[in-house]
């Protein structure tokens, strides 16, 4: 399974369950990744449907790299079970299948190319919202500051006023993935103020706060904002092994899900075993057959108290078991 490259894994999400991986689009194709293997039924028609030969192998390897975090981090058995779909807005979600309970479970999640890098994220927590963008260094948006920097902006004195430029503008971009709007909600009517190195305060046009995050890697800076609730973030932490980690809410649901069909497993083998088809002694309205009856004689035990305990070195003297279910009454022919 290709392996993404993950310079944001532990440095950018370390404060929360926020996952983010960086690569290469080539690395789905070098590590020979077919569509086939990982995208779902859904997934292949809009992947056929994709025009340029470019947008499909950025389009994939975006995907690739998001499932192989995904399955990476447990969340998913193999690739061909997560689906990544789109909401009214066109913000990315992810539907993880469960086959143990036919249902699936959606995981908040952001996507952003910029050749040749894809960057994704998800954070499986509920009621909380991601944005994410992936910026190339230049000196154009020196000229464009006008458009898109605010009286609020405040970053860390440095001397690199291009980087701090590019910097505003990709987490700007990805405050507005997080609220849906994209640049409808104006540029300026945003506020990010950089509290430490490589950690932001942001703010929008109503005056809610969010975190925000970059991290440059070479030429290319990643940003991450992000909101979750306290609420959430503080009663999601406990993972499958009763640790602290990323992936704790979803790892709890398939947890208590798994159970579920477990339990459902375990009721439908209990109703087969009632079935007269299925045990013998509930032939002929559930009377004893000459094998049991024979069995029960050569023990000296009355046919009740046989029945009672003809499961084996195993059972409970007295404690019925599955063959002690009433029969079904049996239809009067005549």
């Amino acid at each position: 399974m290709p392996t993404p490259r993950e310079p944001l894994a532990t440095r950018l999400t370390d404060t929360g369950p926020v996952r983010a991986v960086f690569w290469h689009q080539d690395a789905a194709a070098a590590a020979g990744a077919e569509p086939d293997e990982w995208l779902a039924s859904e997934e292949r028609a809009e992947y056929a449907a994709l025009g340029s030969e470019k947008r499909r192998r950025e389009w994939f390897s975006a995907r690739v790299a998001l499932k192989a975090m995904l399955v990476a981090d447990g969340l998913a058995r193999r690739p061909s079970e997560i689906t990544v779909r789109k909401n009214a807005l066109g913000a990315p979600r992810v539907a993880i299948w469960e086959p143990d309970t036919f249902r699936y479970a959606e995981v908040g999640c952001a996507i952003s190319h910029c050749a040749p890098y894809v960057l994704c994220a998800y954070v499986p927590v509920r009621g909380a919202r991601i944005g994410v963008d992936v910026e190339r260094r230049t000196w154009r948006l020196s000229r464009l500051g006008r458009k898109f920097v605010s009286e609020g902006d405040a970053m860390l004195p440095k001397d690199d006023e291009n980087g701090d430029q590019t910097v505003l503008w990709s987490i700007k971009e990805s405050l507005s993935k997080l609220l849906g709007t994209g640049w409808a909600c104006g540029f300026r009517n945003l506020a990010c103020v950089e509290t430490e190195p490589g950690r932001c305060l942001l703010t929008d046009a109503a005056g809610l706060e969010h975190q925000g995050l970059y991290r440059w890697f070479g030429q290319y800076v990643m940003t991450l904002a992000y909101d979750i609730p306290e609420a959430a973030a503080a009663s999601e932490r406990t993972t499958r092994h009763g640790a602290t980690g990323p992936f704790a809410a979803l790892a709890r649901i398939f947890r208590n899900s798994r159970r579920r069909a477990a339990l459902r497993r375990r009721r439908r083998e209990r109703l087969r075993l009632d079935s007269p088809l299925e045990n013998p002694g509930m032939e002929n309205g559930g009377a004893a057959t000459d094998h049991q009856r024979a069995t029960a004689d050569s023990a000296e035990v009355p046919t009740g108290a046989a029945a009672m305990t003809s499961g084996g070195d195993d059972s409970t003297p007295g404690q019925p078991t599955a063959n002690d279910s009433p029969a079904p009454p049996t239809p009067d022919t005549k």
